[in-house]
């Protein structure tokens, strides 16, 4: 029991001497904040409360949409264009004036110029045309060439086994004078000579119904040899019959085959290659003529055609654009004609205004 007292008598003296040292640190703590200390709270509450001034503040305020009390509302998208509008209503008020009077210029300038005129494809120098063509008369797609009242043309088709079956005499009652029939062609590829399925019906129906009539060869031949032999099986094929109107050299390349055989023809072989077809066919007694449109002639040189007749292919024109003395015009290829039952060309014959 001695003991146990003096124990708890120093356990006593131990605590009293640690509440004595706490009690002198709390005093000395308090002396100097008393001394100094008050400004650094003030100062913590300064740096904290410029909301305004703090650029970290103030964005996350715009992030998060929050605003003070005191913040005054923002103006809508709205108020704010209107508002943009009052303040430069007199600026825009000019701008659109000077845009208008712009315009109104630009109408009243375009109105006042003089009509611009088509240009016109230019002719060879030196060469007149023949044809007034405002004597042209374009009527229900049926053309005719008219001087004082009197028709100068004659109206016609040209016609293959493409039409198949034709009934010449409801041709002929339509009006139809003339028919260029063809009698032939050559293969574009090996060459073999072939006469048209349809020919001896529409040319024997065509003269029996008193149409005047004419022929036409598909030529594929690439030596004049080879035009002189498509001219000779057309005399064959004729029989010596009378035309009325002349036999036509056509030349086309065939633009669909790879290996076509008049696709490699210079200006100069086509010429002379129409030229030796043209000739045989007049040794025999017939006229002759060269067909085609404004792509296929000018792979001709018209001095070695010796001045004979072309038949000009242009569809839906006014009037031809070709220069040269036209013979005969195929004006259409898609006309309707009684006794016909699919499209045809249909052609001008304007030799009687030449002669």
């Amino acid at each position: 029991m001695a003991g146990e007292t003096r124990n708890n008598d120093g356990t006593r003296r131990a605590a009293a001497q640690s509440a004595a040292v706490l009690n002198a640190r709390n005093q000395a703590r308090r002396a100097s904040q008393d001394a100094g200390g008050a400004e650094r709270p003030q100062e913590r509450r300064g740096r904290h409360r410029a909301d305004d001034s703090d650029p970290r503040r103030s964005d996350y305020r715009r992030a998060s949409g929050g605003r003070r009390d005191s913040e005054p509302p923002r103006p809508s998208g709205k108020q704010s264009t209107v508002e943009f509008i009052k303040r430069n209503s007199t600026y825009i008020i000019s701008v659109v004036g000077v845009v208008l009077i712009v315009v109104l210029m630009i109408v009243f300038i375009r109105a006042c110029a003089p009509e611009e005129k088509p240009v016109e494809q230019p002719a060879e120098q030196g060469y007149v045309s023949p044809y007034d063509w405002s004597k042209l008369d374009t009527t229900n797609g049926r053309y005719a060439y008219v001087v004082d009242g009197q028709v100068k043309s004659r109206l016609g088709v040209d016609v293959s086994e493409n039409q198949q079956w034709i009934d010449w005499k409801a041709v002929k009652a339509d009006g139809i004078d003339f028919a260029i029939i063809r009698l032939g062609y050559r293969g574009a590829t090996e060459g073999e000579l072939f006469v048209d399925d349809y020919f001896e019906y529409n040319f024997a129906s065509a003269r029996e119904a008193g149409l005047d009539c004419g022929v036409y060869f598909f030529s594929q031949a690439v030596t004049e040899e080879e035009a002189r032999e498509e001219a000779r099986f057309v005399i064959e094929q004729l029989k010596g019959a009378k035309l009325q109107c002349p036999v036509a050299f056509d030349s086309e390349v065939v633009s669909q085959l790879e290996d076509a055989r008049t696709a490699g023809l210079t200006d100069a072989e086509l010429s002379k290659i129409a030229d030796a077809f043209c000739d045989t066919i007049e040794a025999a007694g017939y006229s002759s003529l060269v067909y085609g449109n404004a792509y296929d002639l000018r792979s001709y040189d018209y001095d070695a055609l010796n001045g004979r007749g072309i038949w000009w292919a242009e569809f839906d024109a006014q009037s031809p654009s070709h220069y040269t003395n036209i013979s005969i015009w195929q004006y259409a290829n898609g006309g309707q004609v009684n006794g016909i039952d699919a499209a045809v060309d249909m052609n001008l014959d304007l030799s009687k205004v030449l002669s």
